[in-house]
C-alpha cells in the first residue's frame, strides 16, 4: 500500500482548504460569501489541475434519479434529527442550528447563486472528485469512505459550531458512499443541490 502523505498535490490541497475556511469562519459574517466562494474557486483550481483521469459519468437519468433520492434521504435525516433534538430540548445544538441560519443562510440573490451554481459544484469536485478520489488510491473502498468524510467534515470546526460538525460527518457520509459506489460527481453534484435546496429554500428548519 502506497503511502498518501508522498502525494504532495493532496496535501497541499488539504492544507490550502484548511488555511482558507479558517480564514473564512474567522472573519465576520459579512464577508462569509465572499471568502467562502473564493476558496470554493481555489479549492476547485487544485483539483482540476490536479486530476488528469475523468470520473465515470452515470446516465442522466440514474444521475438524476440517484440524486434526487438520495437528496432527499439526506433532508428526511436531517429533519428527524432536528425533530429529536427539538422533543430532547437539547438547547446546545438548537442555539447552533439558530446560529446556521442567521450568520451563515443565503439571503441575496447573488448568494443563493453562487451557492447553487459555484459553491455546492465545487465542494463535490474537490472533496469527491479529488480528495476520496486520490484517497482511494491509498485506502480499501470502505476505509477511504471513513477518511473522506472525516477530511471534509474536519475544516468545519473553525466555525466552533457542533450542529454544523454532525451535519457534515452525516451528509459527507452518505456522498462519501455514492461517490465509492458510483464514482460519479453528476449523482452527487445533484443530490447536494436538492438537499440544499430543500434545507434552505423550501423547508428550513427555522
Amino acid at each position: 500500500m502506497k503511502s498518501c502523505a508522498k502525494d504532495g498535490r493532496l496535501i497541499l490541497g488539504l492544507i490550502s482548504a484548511h488555511i482558507l475556511i479558517y480564514i473564512t469562519y474567522h472573519n465576520t459574517t459579512a464577508v462569509f460569501w465572499y471568502l467562502y466562494t473564493a476558496s470554493i474557486l481555489f479549492c476547485v483550481s487544485i483539483a482540476i489541475t490536479s486530476e488528469k483521469n475523468k470520473d465515470i459519468q452515470s446516465s442522466i437519468k440514474e444521475s438524476i434519479l440517484y440524486g434526487v433520492l438520495s437528496g432527499v434521504l439526506i433532508y428526511a435525516i436531517f429533519a428527524l434529527g432536528n425533530t429529536i433534538i427539538q422533543w430532547l430540548d437539547i438547547s446546545s445544538l438548537t442555539k447552533d442550528i439558530s446560529r446556521l441560519y442567521k450568520h451563515y443562510s443565503p439571503s441575496l440573490i447573488w448568494h443563493f447563486i453562487v451557492l447553487f451554481l459555484v459553491i455546492i459544484p465545487g465542494e463535490e469536485i474537490f472533496w469527491r472528485g479529488f480528495v476520496q478520489k486520490r484517497i482511494n488510491e491509498y485506502f480499501q473502498g470502505k476505509s477511504t469512505i471513513i477518511i473522506a468524510t472525516v477530511l471534509y467534515a474536519l475544516p468545519m470546526i473553525y466555525s466552533q459550531n457542533i450542529a454544523l460538525i454532525l451535519a457534515g460527518l452525516t451528509a459527507g457520509f452518505i456522498w462519501a458512499v455514492l461517490y465509492q459506489w458510483k464514482r460519479s460527481l453528476s449523482l452527487v453534484i445533484i443530490s447536494h443541490l436538492i438537499f440544499d435546496f430543500l434545507l434552505l429554500v423550501i423547508f428550513p428548519f427555522r
